[in-house]
């Protein structure tokens, strides 16, 4: 797949330039596979889990669709890949937790078996499309913002039941895993907090604290891949694919304590980051809920947009959704800026323009024409001029022309 971004400067209008489109583990533990998802030693374990209700115990509570104000929260977008779940989110395309790997040779979608016969997966993060040979009937709207912290959510998983009481000193603080039944179950409950582990990697956090009522929702193994959808406006968008859990806990400094399980307060157990070698205390004055971890949505639209339909244009703007991703633009709403910015610098044509640095399956090609018709490449001078978190500017310049028109494109390719 190939865009491309071409500007013409002719001598006698070199100062305007034209643009066209040519062409969790646990806050402070290990996660399964580990997956470090804060500075706090608190570790993940993408094992993902079915979801596990505060207010019951009931293993058919909840594996119907929600109604009345849930009604339409993303139940109707999941599917069956393998004994895990994936979300529609184009015409032939479904999402799911990278880690979960190939669950299967078919996605049951609506109960019509697609075959699974196209893999992307994002390098950054634990998320992987699935291409599906087959149109699927429908699939969901992307969350399109990142001001996801304090919303109200609704989670969707196929995991464990739960399990026995977890007390300390008398006092309920939750339940272990339970048997895996694999059912399809809803929850609820709200994103605590962002967590970051660098600048690409971002999760949502939900923490099961007790304070969202009797849906109140965590998760456990078996529940990754599953979705969480946020209210925008009244239509629910997917905002996070279910990837991992705080845990494992520690009833003692012992290897044998160890258990998985959903606490509203981990305060009085133990955690470990070598296996159970050596091991540190929760000890917070104020109660400490665990709490799961999906991966953001938000925050990788354009990589999604780039895969599911690289040549399309979602805010008509004349942009391709690769080039949106390429330069690190707004996918959802026409741009006013971030695009090559070109130049007339002591009689040279100058452009400056930007690669995202984590994208290493981009390639950037500048190339030049004097007919709009055979284009070589530039071969300019170019420099770094700036380099800010993943984005870094380049400047390239050209010998001053003699004469005549000279275009530049710069030419995005996905490997």
């Amino acid at each position: 797949m190939q865009s491309a971004i071409r500007v013409a400067l002719r001598r006698g209008n070199m100062g305007s330039a034209t643009f066209a489109r040519h062409t969790c583990r646990r806050f402070a533990q290990r996660l399964r596979p580990l997956v470090l998802v804060g500075a706090l030693a608190f570790v993940c374990q993408p094992k993902a889990v079915a979801v596990l209700l505060l207010g019951t115990g009931d293993p058919a509570a909840n594996t119907n669709a929600p109604t009345g104000d849930l009604a339409g929260s993303g139940w109707q977008y999941q599917g069956r890949f393998g004994d895990f779940m994936g979300t529609a989110i184009a015409p032939s395309f479904f999402i799911t937790a990278k880690h979960v790997g190939w669950a299967g040779p078919v996605f049951t979608f609506h109960g019509v078996d697609y075959d699974v016969v196209e893999r992307f997966d994002d390098r950054w993060t634990d998320l992987t499309i699935w291409r599906v040979s087959g149109i699927l009937p429908t699939f969901a709207p992307l969350y399109p913002r990142e001001d996801e912290a304090g919303q109200h959510l609704v989670v969707i998983g196929r995991g464990s039941e739960r399990g026995s009481d977890v007390l300390k000193e008398g006092v309920l603080r939750g339940w272990t895993w339970g048997a895996q039944t694999h059912l399809q179950r809803w929850g609820e409950n709200a994103v605590s907090r962002i967590a970051y582990a660098g600048t690409e990697k971002q999760f949502l956090y939900a923490a099961f604290d007790a304070a969202g009522g009797p849906n109140e929702a965590h998760l456990s193994a078996g529940d990754s891949g599953g979705a969480v959808f946020l209210n925008d406006g009244g239509t629910w968008k997917l905002a996070g694919i279910n990837s991992a859990v705080d845990g494992p806990f520690y009833a003692a400094e012992t290897r044998e304590s160890r258990f998985d399980g959903a606490l509203t307060d981990v305060n009085g157990f133990y955690a470990s980051n070598d296996g159970g070698r050596s091991f540190y205390p929760y000890a917070s004055a104020a109660p400490r809920p665990s709490g799961f971890f999906a991966a953001r949505i938000s925050s990788r639209r354009q990589w999604i947009y780039s895969v599911v339909d690289p040549a399309g244009d979602l805010d008509r703007d004349g942009i391709s959704n690769l080039l949106e991703y390429a330069f690190d633009l707004a996918p959802e709403q026409p741009d006013a800026g971030g695009l090559p910015q070109f130049s007339i610098e002591n009689g040279a044509p100058t452009l400056i323009y930007r690669q995202m640095t984590t994208a290493r399956e981009l390639r950037y090609t500048v190339e030049k024409s004097t007919d709009l018709r055979t284009w070589e490449p530039a071969n300019a001078e170019e420099e770094s001029i700036d380099w800010v978190d993943y984005l870094e500017t380049f400047k390239v310049t050209l010998p001053a022309a003699s004469s005549g028109r000279v275009s530049l494109r710069v030419v995005v390719t996905k490997q």
